[in-house]
């Protein structure tokens, strides 16, 4: 004796678990590069950080910098698009700086050896914050992914957010510096 599926099987059982699976990655990819999974968006006042930097246990505040448009950046030695995009970093600080751009990153690395390679391989130049284990920046940035970037113009506020890969040599991101160059260069009517 053969069996016979019923007209009313499940046919639409697979078709529908693979929909659920795509949607599913959709919705990640959308997630992890969305800027709304970062507390701090486009246009609130970038959170102040007084952190130790690479050449002092001392703190040093993010808004010592004010006046200055930043990139600020927070990284790790282990995200391969972090280890990627250091030297691109690395170059806009040094065609910006002279224009007023700072360029300074935060490591979340807790190991200082891994740390040390990883910014004396890409020959780093700008400021870096050290936060092990990124406990500052996650408090104040509600910052988890790597890497993650905030462009914040001289009255501290942000302009941009950039999580996960970026091309910071794309003419977008140059136009958008400049900018922030210029309106930091003009001078302030006093009321």
């Amino acid at each position: 004796m053969t069996e016979v599926a019923s007209p009313g099987g499940r046919p639409f059982v697979k078709p529908l678990i693979g929909a659920a699976v795509a949607l599913a990655v959709v919705f990640g990819f959308w997630y992890y590069r969305s800027p709304e999974s970062t507390k701090i968006k486009a246009g609130m006042m970038a959170p102040d950080l007084d952190l130790p930097t690479r050449s002092s246990a001392a703190g040093t505040k993010l808004s010592m910098f004010r006046g200055h448009p930043i990139l600020l950046v927070m990284f790790m030695s282990t995200c391969r698009v972090c280890v990627e995009e250091l030297p691109q970093l690395e170059r806009l600080h040094r065609e910006f700086r002279a224009d007023g751009l700072i360029v300074t990153g935060v490591d979340v690395d807790a190991d200082y050896a891994a740390r040390e390679k990883f910014l004396r391989d890409a020959d780093v130049t700008f400021g870096v914050f050290v936060d092990p284990n990124g406990v500052a920046v996650r408090e104040a940035y509600g910052s988890w992914k790597m890497p993650e970037a905030y462009l914040i113009d001289a009255m501290g506020r942000v302009d941009s957010v950039y999580l996960g890969s970026v091309n910071w040599r794309s003419p977008e991101i140059r136009e958008r510096i400049r900018k922030l160059l210029v309106a930091a260069s003009a001078p302030r009517l006093s009321s």
